[in-house]
């Protein structure tokens, strides 16, 4: 069985538990997730007995190539008036959508075909999302594909960093390093950010020259076969003063501690707490505002997000990131990412090989 196959089955589980006959799948990623397609505009329709994957004519080979398993359908009319068509013929009287991703104004049309022919259009929440947080041997491959690119991205951003450049000159020349050395991109928008401009969380890479004993934080991702990776690393231009060793030596030790408590059945609000408290201790709780990581996969963000909110348990299987950092306005932040792999026993930090 593909592990296509394996994550239907066990999605056709979840709906049976929900009482629901069918469910419709509209997001990009879960369509990836499910079927292989790694193309736009793709839908799914699932039942326990057939799986339709739909689609327009742009996408025929790809579909032909990718998907295994689906009848592959091109749409020669609205999509509200074939998922109505299907389901009838089908008997289908409950079905479900991703309550967190179909536009109001679509769920009008395709509700209101169903409802024509006395089929109930029901929300899901956490479906496919929530089979989505622990990774399967298949994926868990693919993401350790990312981050070897990734690793070879963060050496040539070290051998160019210098006096001189700018933060999007060295933002622009990572990126085409990913793709003329890959064929991959960037995961998403390369963050440099230098100086006083690291005490902006998600800066954005502008036209500050990088100067002599700056402090330039780099935060990068590559993604491969459409998985993701992410890493945040500080680099020092010159000699390292007082109070960026200070704040570093508590950022790392920050990670190092939530790092170890990670297993399967811990809370995951304990291993924010474990990061946020010793922040706190230090005195430096101010300086550090956002959630100490995210599932990563599919998308960059994804379950389970790691803050004081999260009280489920971790799992094994789980990837996410571990990321403390302190930010104080008009001197700089720091930032320290990893990402984790979740084991029966422990964890593994898939990015430790990358130089901190």
């Amino acid at each position: 069985m593909t592990p296509y196959a394996k994550r239907q089955k066990k999605l056709i589980a979840v709906l049976r538990r929900q009482g629901m006959d069918a469910f419709f799948v509209s997001k990009p990623e879960n369509v990836r997730y499910l079927s292989g397609f790694g193309g736009d505009d793709a839908y799914l329709l699932l039942t326990g007995s057939k799986k339709f994957f739909i689609t327009d004519s742009r996408y025929y080979l790809q579909a032909k190539k990718d998907v295994k398993g689906f009848v592959i359908i091109i749409a020669k009319k609205p999509l509200s008036e074939l998922l109505a068509e299907i389901s009838a013929k089908l008997k289908v009287k409950k079905t479900a959508f991703e309550a967190g991703q179909l536009p109001y104004a679509a769920y009008k049309r395709v509700a209101g075909r169903l409802s024509e022919r006395g089929i109930e259009f029901l929300p899901l929440e956490g479906g496919i999302d929530g089979l989505r947080q622990v990774k399967d041997a298949s994926e868990i491959a693919l993401i350790r594909d990312s981050i070897a690119i990734l690793e070879n991205a963060v050496l040539y951003f070290e051998s160019i960093l210098k006096p001189g450049l700018s933060e999007n000159d060295l933002a622009s020349k990572t990126e085409y390093f990913i793709r003329a050395a890959s064929g991959e991109w960037a995961s998403f928008e390369i963050i440099v950010a230098s100086g006083p401009n690291s005490a902006f969380p998600h800066a954005r890479p502008g036209d500050r020259i990088i100067r002599p004993n700056d402090m330039v934080l780099l935060d990068l991702g590559v993604s491969y076969e459409g998985y993701k990776s992410d890493l945040t690393r500080v680099f020092f231009l010159g000699k390292i003063n007082k109070k960026q060793k200070k704040i570093y030596d508590i950022v790392k030790e920050a990670q190092r501690r939530s790092i170890k408590a990670i297993k399967p059945g811990a809370k995951i609000s304990e291993i924010d707490g474990i990061a946020r408290g010793f922040i706190n201790a230090k005195g430096f709780g101010g300086g550090f505002g956002h959630a100490l990581g995210h599932g990563i996969g599919l998308e960059v963000h994804e379950g389970p997000s790691i803050s004081t909110r999260n009280h489920a348990e971790i799992k094994p299987g789980m990837v996410f990131t571990v990321e403390p950092a302190i930010y104080l306005p008009n001197w700089g932040g720091i930032r320290i990412e990893d990402m984790i792999l979740v084991t029966k026993k422990g964890c593994e930090v898939l990015t430790d090989d990358i130089d901190k």
